[in-house]
This record gives structure tokens, C-alpha cells and sequence, in this order.
């Protein structure tokens, strides 16, 4: 049979797909079209059998998709403990509300006291808001609370007295940074979102080294992982954070990790369920931060909450891209939004991919009983915070079916019913375009 040039569309599609079935080297493809005569129940016989090997291939390939698509990640305990440097706990330290010292600052700047009020709500975090701001006065309000708060909050140096890193002293407000934080100005020792983002960690060589340190005021502290950012909805692991003067805590905490295999970058955010630290949700268009924790994910709804119902973020949460703080009648339309705002909170975070997240083994919290001395009134208080032994295992994700296993997969199911490869593709090209028409 020659190549009918002249003849109708329909001719040269059959005649293409006759000459395609006469070179194929795909198995049984040849014994239901070619050029060549062929007995009709020969054909029947070998067209059955191709379309009982689609119904196979269909079927297996399901499954692979399925497998790929829903059981892409697996989760196993590693054990392999001698190697691993285990990042030390971060501390953050705030300062605590003094309403004796916020009294003598107003009179200082000849404040009237009835501004008393509006000054303990804006100058630290308040769960009630504002109150104050939805019926300002001159004697109640002032509009530029912005300078008052960068005025009063304490430095380092006023807050802290002495400190020690793994039995050595430092000078406090070199290992504490200042870190911004929903509740305002912080000081943290060993977080990723301060300086360098320089981290200690330890291990076998470092063995477990302590953090100690003393405060002459009245103080919050909180512990979290360095790469969490400090708000009301992370998690507290020291369950008595505020240390009034003169006071003692002693915290011990174990950690426990979830790190990822290389196996996992190479998968898509949906289908290994977590975010890596350069990712941002696909929902965050205003991301403010260059790292991905899921309290940072939190922290961003709340802000994004904030914007929605007021069009402004209060002067202590973070700052979204495009919008401003919110001044005294922003502040008091976050409080007549405060149900709304603290009951929805979370807009669908994806956990981290990497992860560390510390549990109290021992806490022990005194205050020392009146009279107190005056070396422990000079001293302050003194907080101890060490992890109680190295770990030993840690929860290891890793994929089960990357897009190499995919394509293996296919390319398996495809040799065993077809006979087929990447070369069989490229023939069927080969044959239907280019070898025909130099033949013809």
C-alpha cells in the first residue's frame, strides 16, 4: 500500500496509522494495525489483549498518582544522637508593669494622673486593648503615645545586672538582644531574629551549659524556640513567667525536634505538609518576616485581623507591608473589635519543617520572704534556665515518593504491559512525522 497523496484526510490518517503500527517495536501494537494483511480474529485476539493491558496500566497508575499525591511523606525516629547540635533554648525577658514607677513618670512629665489609665494600656500589653481611647479627653489621652512608649520602656542595662553563659560572666546586654514583641520591647538571649541571628547550640563536646542571669526589676520571661516569635498565643512552657522582686526560678527543659530529610525540599508545599524557613504561606501577601516559624504564621493572622476590621496593626504587633500603627482612634477601634480579635486567631498555618520545641522537666519558683536583705534587694532577681540531658532521638520526616520515583513508577508500568520507554515516545514521533513523509 503507497502513501495515497491524493486521497481524502481520512486515507492518509489510516494510512499513518497503519505504516506506525508495521515499524512500532511496542508490543502487539503491529498485530492490530499495519500495512501488511492481517486476519480479522488475529486481530480481535490481540486488540483484547491491549485493552486488557490500558485496563492495568490505568489501574496501577492510579494508585501510583494516589500514593504520590496523598502518601508523599512518612515520619521515623532517628536515633543517631552522637553528631547532633541541639540549639539552646531562647529566653526572652520584658519588663512587667510598675504602676508605682508609671506614676512617678507622669508626674515627671507633668502628666495629669488620670492619664493613668491610657498610659497602662498603651505602654504594655493589654488583653482588654484600650479602653481609655474610645472616649478620649485632653486630660486622659494624648495622640503622640508613640514617644511616650520609645521613652519609658527600659533598656537593657536598667534591667538586667549580671549574667552568666556555660559558668563564664558577660556583660548582660551583650548576649541579650532587643527583640520586638507583642508585648513591646524584649530583651531575648539566643534568638535567630536578633543581630546575626547568631544561635548557640549544644552538644557532646559542649556538654550542658547553663544560662543564669539577675534582674533588678520586675520582669516576664518566656521560653521558646530561637526561631518562634514572642506573642500571647505561643505556647508557655514555664508555667510561673513573672518574676517579682526578689524572687528565684530554676527551669529544666528537655527538647524535642522534628528535622527534615533533603528528600522533602525537593516536594511541593502542599504535599509535604510543611513550610521550609524561606517559604511564606500562599496566603501572607503583607509577609513581614524573613523566616517561617508557625508562630510567626499566628502572628501574622492576628496582625491581618487587626487590618481587616480596623485598617491598622497596634503599636506592639508586627507591621504588615502598606499599613500603618494605629493611633488613639485606631487603638480604640481595636477595643470595641476584641472578642472578634482574640477569637479567631489562626487562619490555617502550616507547621515548620524543621522544628524544636522545649518541655518543662522541673520548674522550682520561690520569692524570698520578708525582711529581705540588701544584698538579695542588690542582687534582684535570678533566673536559671539549663536543659536536663543531650537528646537521644528526634522525629525524622522524609518523602516516600519524590517525582523521581514518579517517573520510575511510570516507566516500570509502561515496560511491563507495553514494552515501552522514553525512546518508545520518541518513536511514535519519529514514525507518525518525520520517517514517513522522507518515505513518501
Amino acid at each position: 500500500m503507497k502513501n495515497p497523496k491524493n486521497n481524502s484526510l481520512l486515507n492518509r490518517i489510516v494510512y499513518a496509522v497503519n505504516y506506525f503500527g508495521s515499524n512500532s517495536n511496542l508490543h502487539g501494537i503491529g498485530h492490530v494495525i499495519s500495512l501488511s494483511h492481517i486476519p480479522s480474529f488475529k486481530r480481535l485476539c490481540w486488540l483484547s489483549i491491549l485493552l486488557g493491558s490500558c485496563w492495568g496500566t490505568f489501574s496501577i497508575l492510579r494508585e501510583v498518582l494516589d500514593l504520590y499525591t496523598q502518601g508523599s511523606v512518612s515520619y521515623s525516629v532517628d536515633t543517631n544522637y552522637l553528631s547532633w547540635n541541639t540549639p539552646f533554648p531562647t529566653v526572652t525577658l520584658c519588663e512587667q508593669l510598675d504602676t508605682d514607677r508609671l506614676r512617678s513618670y507622669l508626674a515627671a512629665k507633668k502628666l495629669p494622673p488620670t492619664m493613668l489609665a491610657f498610659f497602662r494600656d498603651v505602654l504594655y500589653y493589654s488583653n482588654q486593648q484600650c479602653k481609655q481611647c474610645t472616649n478620649c479627653k485632653n486630660t486622659t489621652c494624648v495622640d503622640n503615645y508613640i514617644d511616650y512608649v520609645k521613652d519609658y520602656r527600659l533598656k537593657c542595662e536598667d534591667m538586667l545586672n549580671k549574667c552568666w553563659w556555660a559558668g563564664k560572666p558577660y556583660n548582660c546586654c551583650e548576649i541579650f538582644s532587643p527583640l520586638k514583641t507583642e508585648y513591646g520591647p524584649c530583651f531575648a538571649f539566643n534568638s535567630r531574629l536578633t543581630g546575626d541571628g547568631f544561635v548557640r547550640h549544644i552538644n557532646r563536646t559542649t556538654g550542658l551549659p547553663s544560662l543564669v542571669f539577675t534582674a533588678s526589676r520586675l520582669i516576664t520571661l518566656r521560653i521558646h524556640a530561637p526561631d518562634d516569635v514572642v506573642s500571647v498565643k505561643v505556647e508557655k512552657i514555664v508555667t510561673t513567667d513573672t518574676m517579682p522582686l526578689v524572687s528565684e526560678l530554676n527551669a529544666t527543659l528537655k527538647s524535642e525536634a522534628i528535622t527534615s530529610d533533603m528528600s522533602i525540599y525537593r516536594l511541593d508545599p502542599l504535599r509535604r505538609g510543611c513550610l521550609l524557613v524561606q517559604e511564606k504561606p500562599s496566603f501572607a501577601q503583607q509577609w513581614p518576616f524573613k523566616r517561617y516559624s508557625y508562630s510567626a504564621c499566628v502572628l501574622y493572622c492576628r496582625a491581618k485581623l487587626q487590618v481587616d476590621l480596623c485598617n491598622c496593626t497596634h503599636h506592639f504587633m508586627v507591621r504588615l507591608n502598606g499599613y500603618s500603627i494605629c493611633n488613639v482612634s485606631g487603638l480604640g477601634c481595636l477595643y470595641k473589635n476584641k472578642e472578634s480579635l482574640h477569637s479567631n486567631t489562626n487562619c490555617g498555618c502550616p507547621m515548620a519543617c524543621e522544628e524544636i520545641n522545649y518541655k518543662a522537666v522541673y520548674v522550682s519558683f520561690q520569692r524570698e520572704a520578708s525582711p529581705v536583705s540588701k544584698e538579695l534587694i542588690a542582687r534582684g532577681s535570678r533566673g536559671v534556665v539549663r536543659l536536663n540531658t543531650l537528646p537521644t532521638l528526634r522525629v525524622r520526616r522524609h518523602a516516600i515518593r519524590d517525582k523521581m520515583a514518579l517517573v520510575v513508577d511510570i516507566g516500570g508500568v509502561g515496560g511491563v504491559f507495553f514494552g515501552a520507554s522514553l525512546l518508545s515516545v520518541i518513536e511514535i514521533v519519529y514514525l507518525l512525522c518525520i520517517r514517513r513523509s522522507h518515505s513518501s
